[in-house]
C-alpha cells in the first residue's frame, strides 16, 4: 500500500505557507513559497505521487486549487469559521496554521467547503460584478441628487435620469463648480448603464445553456439576472440534503442557544452567501405584491413582529419553494386556494387579524 502525504496551505495575498507530512504525522516540508505556478511545481516535486491537500477558503484560492489539480492533487477547501472552531490557538502564525491544517486533513477532521466549478466560479464573477455596478450607478446618482438637495431643487417627474429628467437639469441655473460635477456625474453614469447592459446581454446568453434558470424565473418576482444570481451561486443542488440545511447555508435561519431543558431563539445566523440572501430578500418584496396570499402572509408576521421579520421570514419560505424547485426539477406550481373567509357580512383573511377583532366583526355585523 503506497505511503499518504499531506500538506496545509495558509494562503495570503502574494505567498502561501505549506507544511506536509506523511501518514505517520512526520514532518516532511515547511517551507513559505511565492504566489506563482513555479512554486506550486517546486511543492509538488517533493512527493513521490501527488499529495492531498488543504486550503483555507480565503477570496484568491480558485488559482492555487486549478495549479494544484492540474498536478492531480486532491484538493479540500477548509471552512474558515468551522476551522476555528475546532483549532483555535493563543498563539497563531502562518505555519502553525498550515500544520494545524495539514493534520486536520490527516485526521479527516477538515470543515469542507463547497469547491464550485470553474463554469460556476465565472458564472458568480459575473453576476456579483453585475450588483456591483449597479451599486456604482445608485451611488452616483444619489450624489446629483445631494447636490441638487444642497440648492433646495427637486424633480417632479418620476426619473430624474430619463429623457425628461435630464432636460430638466440642463435648465437649472446651478453653480459653476456644482454645475461641472453634475455633468460628471452624468458621463460616468452613461459609461456605467452601457456597462450594465453589456453584461445584462452576457447573462442572457449564459442563461439560455442553464436550465436551473428557466425554473426558477417560473417563480413570481424571479426575473432573468435574479435567477442567474440563484443558480450561479447555489451550484450543485444535490449537496443539499434538505430545505433546512439549505436555508441554513444562506443565513436565513434563527440562532439557537439550548442549555438544559431551555432553548432560545434569536435573529438569523446571516451565516453564508451574502449575494443569494441578499436576492432572496429583494424577490421577497416583489412576491409579497404580486401574490395575495404571500401579502397575506406578511400581514400577519407583521403584525405581531414588524415587516421587517415579516420579509425575512418570507425569504426563509422562498429558499425552501427554490429548493423543492431545483431538487424536484419542476417550475413553481402556485396555489390558488384562497385564504379569504366569511366573517359576519365581510370577506377578510383571517390569519392577519387578532381574535378579539374577528370577535368584533361578527358582533358589528
Amino acid at each position: 500500500m503506497e505511503e499518504e502525504y499531506f500538506v496545509g496551505i495558509d494562503l495570503h495575498r502574494q505567498y502561501f505557507t505549506c507544511y506536509a507530512t506523511n501518514g505517520k504525522g512526520d514532518e516532511i516540508l515547511k517551507e513559505r513559497l511565492s504566489n506563482c505556478q513555479e512554486e506550486v511545481d517546486y511543492l509538488v516535486k517533493h512527493f513521490p505521487f501527488p499529495p492531498k491537500v488543504v486550503i483555507e477558503a480565503t477570496r484568491n484560492w480558485m488559482w492555487l486549487v486549478k495549479a494544484l489539480k492540474e498536478k492531480g492533487c486532491q484538493v479540500s477547501l477548509a471552512h474558515p469559521l468551522k476551522t476555528k472552531a475546532i483549532a483555535s490557538a493563543r498563539i497563531k502564525t502562518d505555519l502553525l496554521d498550515a500544520k494545524t491544517l495539514c493534520h486536520l486533513l490527516r485526521s479527516n477532521l477538515v470543515p469542507s467547503s463547497y469547491v464550485a466549478s470553474e463554469e460556476e466560479q465565472d458564472n458568480r464573477e459575473l453576476a456579483r460584478g453585475r450588483i456591483a455596478l449597479v451599486h456604482y450607478q445608485t451611488m452616483i446618482k444619489n450624489r446629483i441628487r445631494a447636490i441638487l438637495g444642497k440648492e433646495n431643487l427637486s424633480y417632479s417627474g418620476s426619473d430624474l435620469f430619463g429623457k425628461g429628467g435630464r432636460a430638466w437639469l440642463k435648465k437649472q441655473q446651478l453653480p459653476e463648480t456644482k454645475r461641472k460635477m453634475v455633468k460628471i456625474y452624468l458621463e460616468r453614469l452613461d459609461d456605467l448603464i452601457s456597462a450594465i447592459r453589456k453584461v445584462d446581454e452576457l447573462i442572457q446568453e449564459k442563461s439560455s445553456r442553464l436550465p436551473e434558470v428557466k425554473l426558477l424565473t417560473s417563480i413570481p418576482g424571479v426575473g432573468t439576472t435574479t435567477a442567474f444570481l440563484l443558480a450561479a451561486e447555489i451550484g450543485d443542488i444535490k449537496r443539499f440534503n434538505t430545505a433546512k440545511q439549505f436555508a441554513s447555508y444562506f443565513g436565513l435561519v434563527p440562532r439557537l442557544h439550548q442549555s438544559g431543558n431551555h432553548q432560545y431563539y434569536g435573529r438569523i445566523t446571516k451565516l453564508g452567501n451574502p449575494y443569494v440572501r441578499w436576492a432572496l430578500v429583494q424577490t421577497t418584496h416583489r412576491l409579497a405584491r404580486m401574490d395575495r396570499n404571500y401579502k397575506w402572509f406578511v400581514d400577519r408576521i407583521s403584525y405581531r413582529g414588524g415587516k421587517k421579520k415579516a420579509i425575512v421570514a418570507l425569504a426563509r419560505k422562498l429558499a425552501t419553494i427554490i429548493f423543492c424547485i431545483l431538487k424536484e426539477k419542476r417550475e413553481y406550481i402556485k396555489d390558488y386556494q384562497s385564504n379569504y373567509q366569511q366573517v359576519g357580512r365581510l370577506k377578510v383573511c383571517p390569519a392577519i387579524l387578532p381574535e378579539r377583532t374577528r370577535k368584533n366583526l361578527v358582533a358589528l355585523a
